[in-house]
């Protein structure tokens, strides 16, 4: 009986004292792996949150901007676009007893105003005559090309970096619109295939 009882005894301590063994095993792994996974995290105490705070991620910014910044400005004339019926009148171009199909948009406001990039990229091309005026061309980061045209000057040259919301230039007038008087033509090629510059901003959330 007594040699019963000290097997018993001595089975029960190594069962134990092997569960205490993996209780400190697995213990160990578990504060490893939780100082590994977290090891890039930065964690801000509650001294420098604000009163019911709520951490948030930072939010995306859009690629995109208009490329004014006057809040008067409005649309003269539309991008002519086959497939709607709705405007098409008023994006037609007379020039030299010739009917032309608008391949961009015009805004204006009466007055000068700066004209911005829409996004950021690099300039391609600086041209002017006496038809359309300046004309920039920038390709933008993501491939997509913007020209803005009937421009009075340009404030960069070929090859600079621009960033969206710079100013490249001043409205102006061309031979081409002459009844629109000062204003800004843009044009906006997406995959090398001309879009509606304002649908464009439309789909952008600009």
């Amino acid at each position: 009986m007594v040699k019963r009882f000290v097997s018993n005894y001595f089975v029960e301590s190594v069962l134990i004292l092997v569960l205490v063994i993996l209780g400190m095993v697995s213990y160990i792994f578990a504060s490893s792996l939780n100082s590994t996974l977290n090891s890039d995290i930065t964690y801000a105490t509650s001294d420098i949150l604000p009163t019911r705070a709520i951490p948030v991620l930072k939010e995306e910014t859009v690629k995109y901007a208009r490329p004014y910044k006057e809040s008067d400005i409005k649309i003269v004339k539309s991008f002519y676009d086959y497939q709607s019926e709705n405007n098409k009148e008023d994006s037609i171009i007379y020039y030299e007893n010739t009917y032309i199909e608008n391949q961009g948009t015009d805004y204006s406001n009466g007055k000068t105003f700066e004209v911005l990039t829409i996004a950021d990229g690099t300039v391609l091309k600086v041209t002017n005559d006496d038809i359309v005026g300046t004309t920039i061309k920038i390709k933008h980061n993501d491939g997509n090309i913007s020209i803005y045209q009937s421009l009075s000057d340009s404030k960069v040259k070929e090859q600079d970096k621009v960033s969206k919301g710079e100013v490249i230039g001043t409205n102006g007038v061309s031979k081409m619109e002459e009844d629109l008087k000062e204003h800004l033509h843009l044009e906006i090629y997406v995959n090398n295939v001309l879009v509606n510059p304002e649908k464009f901003f439309k789909e952008q959330g600009v």
